[in-house]
């Protein structure tokens, strides 16, 4: 499949949703939504925590698509949301595609929003906006994976650009942002991402590690690739990837998360249904 293009209306998708601590689990409340952006039903395969599957609109997004995810976690509130597949970025001839996801993370409220992948096919143009605020002994686990063209069919990312930025902010005041701005030539800069077709970031909220931990953790790595991991900010750590395989971003990802969503949430992994499929 070469720079693939399609011929449909654009999309204008808003999904707002807000969880509500009730005596024994966290419910999601009806959805306020528009568009094909949407969920499926809740699972509770941990009592009170609520998983939640994001459907993408059907065939992918093009340029001039705009997606707009608003999640509310009020006080005390459990949640997991991921996706069933990767969401696909395709050729846009001029207009950009625009996705915005802005999450609010309530005193006590646990947040993980764990996606699959995003595939970015080559001529694709996107900005997409990351923001979350947390309160008062609020906890985030939170990753973006991100896949330039499709390298396992020789198919690059000669053309087309991705603009994202991802901030968090604690009680509205700001502890980190970051700007990303990828095209071919980055992707090709022995400065910028040496010819490697995968990235991840990988946010943890919620923790102060000890040193030690923390070594021991950076001393951990993927199959292939590099890796790094940061505590740029007290209760923040970050980790990221570099490399070119999706699935050992995924697995990389994962196991971290299975280390540390004990300390952060004081509960033991448990893996969407989803992800076995």
């Amino acid at each position: 499949m070469g720079e693939a293009a399609f011929e449909s209306q654009n999309w204008e998708a808003l999904l707002k949703l807000e969880l509500r601590r009730g005596q024994d689990r966290t419910h999601l409340l009806p959805l306020k939504r528009h568009g094909p952006l949407t969920v499926q039903r809740p699972f509770y395969p941990e009592q009170d925590c609520c998983h939640v599957y994001l459907l993408h609109p059907p065939g992918g997004v093009v340029g001039g698509d705009r997606l707009d995810l608003q999640v509310a976690c009020k006080d005390d509130t459990r949640a997991l949301f991921t996706t069933p597949g990767a969401g696909k970025f395709y050729f846009s001839a001029a207009e950009t595609a625009h996705v915005t996801q802005q999450f609010k993370v309530g005193s006590g409220a646990q947040l993980e929003f764990l996606p699959q992948e995003s595939i970015y096919f080559p001529g694709a143009r996107v900005r997409c906006k990351t923001s979350i605020d947390v309160q008062t002994g609020g906890g985030v686990m939170l990753w973006e994976k991100h896949c330039f063209g499709r390298p396992a069919n020789n198919e690059f990312f000669a053309t087309g650009q991705l603009h994202s930025q991802i901030e968090l902010r604690s009680e509205e005041r700001l502890l980190f942002t970051e700007t990303q701005r990828i095209d071919a030539d980055e992707l090709q800069r022995t400065s910028g991402l040496r010819k490697c077709p995968v990235i991840g970031s990988f946010l943890v909220y919620g923790i102060e590690l000890e040193q030690t931990m923390l070594r021991d953790l950076q001393a951990s790595s993927p199959i292939d690739g590099l890796a790094g991991i940061t505590q740029p900010q007290p209760h923040l750590l970050i980790a990221r990837y570099l490399g070119n395989s999706t699935r050992d971003v995924d697995a990389y990802f994962v196991g971290l998360w299975e280390l540390l969503r004990p300390l952060v949430l004081q509960r033991e992994a448990s893996h969407p249904r989803i992800w076995k499929t």
